[in-house]
């Protein structure tokens, strides 16, 4: 089964029958506690419009000025492909257009959002490091999919909790490409096929589980490890422009997984940049230097911008 077959099968999956969305007038520890049990939430309005729009369109330039033969991932410190008829994945430190750095930008958005907050609930810990290794800038062309599905624990890292996906535009299901889930998630890593995936049979097992939200521009999702999701696919072939966000508490973060990284602490109460890691050779330096992530920096790590 196709995804628009799906959805024009089953319109009840587009509705949240578990009540996943939440105001920032919810308090974290609510939305921490149906993340816990349900491994999906959904924050209204957690960033500005403007900031995702830039960074759609900085995103869109800087595609346009590479080689149309690009066939390599940029940087071999996260998974993915280069361009093709899906589109790309990309190191958020990679992408730039002129001197915007859209990951640069919507990544301090999201430090000094209600978000964090959220991020600190589901993490017991307000020392947080930002995993870049694993964060992706995605590029995606709307092809139709099959139904298939997996989870981060056994493509991404066993033991990193979260992540958070956001989208750079409106994303209206049957129309772009965007991501659903089965909700509750289940407690364990799920069986796999090749290619990682858990197959549209346990997708598919029971259609009451399944929550294909659309998005607003703003909106975020946070899905945790063991969430079963997958990307939506329905042939319109429009673009559409997203970032995947990875962190953990630092006191677990594995040596492994902290290079590239930044860790976020409170400062004066506001959540800051405190420090940083990137080894020679990977590229980040001036993505951790940069404009964008000064004003949630402190004030001893802006080299670039003192």
């Amino acid at each position: 089964m196709d995804f628009r077959t799906l959805i024009q099968t089953q319109p009840e999956i587009l509705e949240d029958r578990y009540a996943l969305t939440f105001s920032k007038q919810v308090l974290p520890h609510r939305i921490a506690g149906a993340f816990s049990h349900f491994g999906v939430v959904m924050l209204k309005n957690a960033l500005p419009p403007s900031t995702l729009m830039a960074g759609a369109e900085a995103f869109r330039l800087y595609l346009q000025s590479q080689p149309s033969d690009q066939s390599s991932f940029e940087g071999e410190h996260a998974p993915g492909r280069g361009e093709n008829d899906s589109g790309s994945w990309h190191s958020p430190w990679m992408v730039r257009h002129g001197n915007q750095l859209p990951a640069a930008s919507v990544l301090a958005a999201i430090i000094r959002s209600w978000a964090w907050d959220v991020i600190e609930q589901i993490c017991q810990s307000s020392n947080i490091v930002v995993l870049l290794k694993f964060c992706t800038a995605r590029h995606s062309i709307d092809r139709s999919l099959g139904v298939g599905g997996h989870q981060d624990a056994k493509v991404v890292a066993s033991d990193v909790p979260l992540s958070m996906w956001i989208p750079l535009q409106d994303i209206v299901p049957g129309h772009h490409s965007g991501l659903g889930f089965v909700v509750p998630h289940p407690d364990r890593v799920l069986p796999t096929l090749p290619h990682n995936d858990i197959g549209a049979e346990c997708v598919l097992r029971d259609l009451r589980s399944l929550w294909i939200p659309r998005y607003a521009l703003g909106d975020l999702t946070i899905h945790s490890r063991l969430s079963p999701h997958f990307t939506t696919g329905f042939g319109t072939l429009s673009d559409r422009f997203s970032l995947e966000v990875r962190a953990m508490a630092r006191a677990a973060a594995s040596p492994e997984h902290i290079d590239p990284a930044i860790y976020v602490s409170r400062r004066s109460g506001m959540p800051t940049i405190v420090d940083v890691k990137s080894s020679a050779g990977i590229g980040a330096d001036e993505f951790l230097d940069s404009s964008q992530l000064a004003p949630v920096t402190a004030k001893q790590l802006r080299r670039g911008f003192a």
